[in-house]
């Protein structure tokens, strides 16, 4: 059954990026203010969970000029002995505004739901200036810091809510023509405990197959130094997936 889904929904997701690019509009400005990809992947997971896994993800992002709008969500679920042990499920919306060449002002709302680490629903918000440290081919290394808040509730302990400090960091390489290395790191510090702080960093590798589709390895990690009790603290994400590009 798990199977069956996964194929319904990786069809539902990597079919209309692939007809986006069969069937472009006349209008190549207009086209030229959307862009996203969609992705199927197989997941090896340690830490928390050490099963197989299977993960669908999207990326949607609209830039008509001095504001620009993303979207992204992402599914991941566990299966042992045919049997559904944890699911995952994260979305972010965030929005920025360019300030002058190298500065924006961004705000952004987060959910996750992440079974492996004991996290019932997380909702979170923040707003800050993002500033862009190298735009020069073939590197691109932007910085963020900001504030925000977090409402988590958790699956054993107490629940927390929490005012947030927050640095990330988003750097992008590209090797070739066809092919890029990214890595995206977060840091959030509890303003109420110096204890309770996370940590994640994704690395990815993509390399071009053809026009629309690119194959991807990349890594996650999730640190929490309080983590839900009976859970540890790191979680580990290692996925190959197939990307369509629209």
């Amino acid at each position: 059954m798990l199977r069956q889904q996964i194929l319904t929904l990786a069809s539902l997701v990597l079919l209309p990026g692939l007809a986006a690019g069969q069937n472009a509009p006349d209008d190549e400005e207009e086209t030229d203010r959307w862009s996203g990809t969609a992705e199927v992947s197989a997941i090896a997971t340690s830490g928390n969970s050490d099963t197989r896994t299977f993960g669908l993800g999207g990326e949607v992002v609209f830039d008509p000029g001095t504001w620009k709008w993303m979207a992204r969500v992402a599914h991941v679920e566990t299966e042992a002995d045919d049997v559904l042990r944890a699911r995952s499920q994260s979305a972010l919306l965030e929005a920025s505004r360019t300030m002058s060449e190298r500065l924006d002002l961004y705000g952004r709302g987060g959910y996750l739901r992440d079974l492996f680490a004991g996290i019932e629903r997380r909702l979170t918000t923040e707003a800050g200036l993002a500033y862009q440290v190298i735009a020069t081919e073939p590197h691109s290394l932007q910085l963020l810091g900001g504030a925000g808040f977090t409402r988590e509730q958790r699956l054993a302990g107490d629940d927390r809510s929490l005012g947030t400090a927050n640095a990330a960091g988003r750097y992008a390489w590209a090797l070739t023509a066809t092919s890029q290395l990214t890595e995206e790191a977060a840091f959030v510090a509890d303003l109420s405990t110096g204890d309770n702080w996370r940590f994640s960093n994704e690395v990815a590798a993509t390399a071009a197959l053809s026009n629309r589709l690119s194959l991807k390895v990349s890594h996650k990690l999730s640190y929490l130094n309080e983590p839900v009790p009976g859970f540890r603290k790191t979680d580990t994400i290692l996925a190959v997936a197939l990307v369509a590009n629209f």
